[in-house]
């Protein structure tokens, strides 16, 4: 890593847990400065704005979560296998990673966060989308169908991580897996699918 790459990612590091603490107008860009150990004006080289700032941080951040979430899935050759995977891996990437996970949370829903770094983000949630679409022909789905069944997907792991975080419970395997055939009766997901 360059000194030019470390001293950004110092920026968003330090960013993200002051955003976490202090919320976005409670952040002033001289105290990111402050605490990453840089100038003020150094800042503005790398992160033009604080709006930049705070959309460059969740992009990364949406960028890292799915390359998580969608590991491994390719091997899988069932799409139950598939999404299986999926919810695994979208429990431990936040039960691993809890100060980007308050992040997301905190500014997910946010006008902060712009229409292009949204546009920018599709893509790469693609793959989910196909999957559940997929999921939703062979169960005869209509579109709006299979876009509840994902939104339901998603808060099902939400909750199944926080249960875990919650009652300090290590994650186990035998639980979460409990968590997810629930989740699948309801779709009517057998292994063969």
């Amino acid at each position: 890593m360059t000194k030019k790459e470390e001293k950004r990612k110092k920026i968003i590091d330090t960013s993200l847990k002051l955003f976490i603490k202090s919320g976005f107008h409670g952040t002033p860009t001289s105290l990111i400065a402050k605490e990453a150990g840089i100038a003020t004006g150094t800042l503005f080289n790398y992160f033009k704005t604080k709006d930049i700032l705070i959309n460059e941080i969740f992009k990364s951040i949406k960028i890292e979560q799915v390359t998580n979430i969608l590991n491994g899935i390719t091997s899988e050759k069932s799409k139950k296998k598939q999404l299986k995977k999926v919810w695994n891996n979208m429990i431990i990437w936040g039960l691993e990673n809890p100060e980007k996970r308050k992040f997301l949370e905190y500014f997910d829903n946010s006008y902060y966060i712009t229409e292009d770094t949204l546009k920018t983000l599709e893509r790469h949630y693609k793959k989910i989308l196909m999957l559940f679409n997929e999921i939703g022909k062979r169960k005869k789905m209509n579109k709006e169908e299979s876009l509840m069944a994902l939104f339901n997907f998603v808060g099902a792991c939400i909750y199944t991580e926080k249960y875990f975080e919650a009652t300090e419970t290590k994650y186990s395997n035998e639980l979460s897996n409990q968590a997810f055939e629930r989740f699948c009766i309801g779709l009517n997901l057998i292994d063969e699918d």
